[in-house]
């Protein structure tokens, strides 16, 4: 059983190099840390602290971007897209933030700043955010 927590940050140990970046040891298969974010002189061996949330594709990924919070804080983020399940925010990662319907308070508007609440989905296991923010996750 992976011991990674999604949505923070993790001390992970560098496993195994690829073409496309390092494998990070979870204690399963592995999670990857994409080339364009392994700092230079990384090692196999070597212990580095990655924030780890799901990829486009449902994968684990590692990164060495900082996001502008992570799970159980609360942050002032701007909405870049806008869809009829709910809108997705920038949280400073090249992945955005969803933000279903059924979390909002307010009718989310593209380019508005919201306060919302980093939480892990309880469905998908995914990082997602939420409005009701005083609500006990």
């Amino acid at each position: 059983m992976s011991t990674v927590n999604v949505g923070q940050f993790n001390l992970l140990r560098v496993d195994r190099k690829v073409d496309f970046g390092f494998y990070m040891d979870d204690g399963e298969e592995g999670i990857l840390l994409p080339k364009r974010f392994v700092p230079s002189g990384l090692q196999i061996g070597d212990t580095i602290s990655v924030f780890i949330y799901h990829d486009s594709d449902n994968r684990l990924v590692a990164t060495t971007q900082e996001p502008f919070a992570v799970v159980g804080e609360i942050a002032a983020l701007k909405v870049v897209d806008v869809t009829k399940q709910g809108v997705f925010m920038d949280w400073g990662l090249m992945k955005d933030l969803f933000v279903p319907v059924s979390q909002q308070l307010s009718s989310m508007r593209l380019g508005g700043k919201y306060l919302v609440k980093l939480y892990i989905d309880k469905q998908t296991g995914r990082v997602a955010a939420t409005e009701k923010i005083n609500k006990r996750r």
